[in-house]
């Protein structure tokens, strides 16, 4: 388990400056020519549904949010990153893709890629909050082509549909087609899915689109002097962990290539510890006034968690990413026989963890 800081030295940590809340830095992406710029500035953003959308495969409805930042993958250019989660889940994106919009002829394209590979997958989830920490390691050979939409532009916006139908499997569909106008302020979507009849399957946004809007403020991310970074899901009222309260969480760790060295989700129970424990100086931060049912997740330089030290499967250096839910905050004492520490393997953690299970 990962977060377990068996050779933090107090004094050392008392020499830490004091980190203060900064503001996360301007990307200054670069483009091929300036109508592809233009273009790719326009759909960089947050958005959200005007209306709820219904779900394909599925009988309900909700609020839709895509979230679309500038992004680098190797051997591709001109490409953008697109996640899209339910409204009432982002910290759970449903769907992660990328746009790529190239010139066709004397018109921009817009290409769409879904991502083949699990670890890059892994490693971009949630990265269009924050595209300041996108990781160096995806490459073409992570991602295949799913469809083109020829685009137009019509005074300062663009629109266009998908050239010809593309394979589809969801709802009984065996193809589909695509239509998308933005303007910098709204996008409008609209996809159909047709059976093998030629028949409507499933549809997206009938009668001109599934209509987006520009959104501010859906989730409140923290960026911190000293690197470390903190993004808010789910804040619920209600009174914020304290010290010598015992912590009820799960949790889930990976390295930033997507690699996941630590869950407690994968051994099927929480993890407990006396708040605040012995812990990385990044995971104590990060999981200061949660409540019952927050919802976070850490960014952890390796300055704030093992530096340059190997620890089980994490390498030197390692930036360390947490997700991190409360599920119950206890005030009295804890039973003795609790579970490991998080990411602290478990032959070096088992003993310091039974040592401040039994000081509880």
């Amino acid at each position: 388990a990962a977060a377990q800081d068996e050779t933090a030295a107090p004094a050392a940590q008392a020499e830490r400056p004091e980190p203060k809340l900064v503001d996360a830095p301007t990307i200054n992406e670069t483009y091929s020519d300036e109508e592809i710029t233009k273009a790719a500035n326009m759909l960089t953003g947050s958005w959200i549904s005007a209306k709820p959308i219904t779900e394909i495969d599925g009988d309900g409805e909700a609020k839709i949010v895509m979230t679309i930042s500038p992004a680098r993958v190797d051997g591709l250019s001109d490409v953008l990153y697109c996640e899209t989660a339910r409204a009432d889940d982002l910290a759970s994106p449903y769907r992660q893709s990328f746009f790529q919009i190239y010139r066709f002829k004397d018109n921009l394209r817009l290409r769409t890629f879904d991502i083949r590979s699990e670890a890059a997958a892994n490693a971009l989830m949630g990265i269009s909050l924050v595209p300041e920490v996108y990781p160096m390691t995806i490459t073409a050979v992570d991602v295949f082509p799913t469809i083109d939409i020829d685009l137009k532009k019509d005074g300062n916006s663009y629109a266009g549909k998908s050239p010809a139908a593309y394979p589809d499997h969801r709802g009984g569909a065996v193809q589909m087609t695509s239509s998308i106008a933005f303007d910098g302020e709204t996008i409008s979507i609209s996809d159909v899915g047709y059976d093998s009849e030629g028949n409507t399957s499933w549809e997206v946004g009938r009668d001109g689109g599934a209509e987006f809007v520009r959104a501010k403020d859906l989730v409140n991310i923290d960026h911190y002097s000293d690197g470390l970074i903190v993004i808010h899901f789910t804040e619920p009222e209600g009174e914020p962990i304290q010290e010598g309260d015992w912590m009820i969480i799960h949790y889930l760790g990976r390295l930033t290539d997507g690699t996941k060295f630590d869950s407690s989700f994968d051994r099927g129970e929480p993890f407990r510890y006396k708040y605040p424990g012995t812990l990385i100086p990044g995971w104590i931060r990060g999981t200061e006034g949660m409540t019952e049912g927050s919802r976070r997740r850490l960014i952890i330089p390796s300055s704030l968690g093992y530096g340059d030290r190997a620890v089980g499967p994490i390498p030197p250096g390692s930036t360390l990413v947490f997700d991190v839910e409360c599920i119950f905050v206890e005030k009295e004492a804890a039973p003795a026989d609790l579970n490991a520490a998080p990411a602290q393997p478990a032959a070096e953690g088992a003993a310091e963890t039974a040592e401040e299970n039994s000081d509880g």
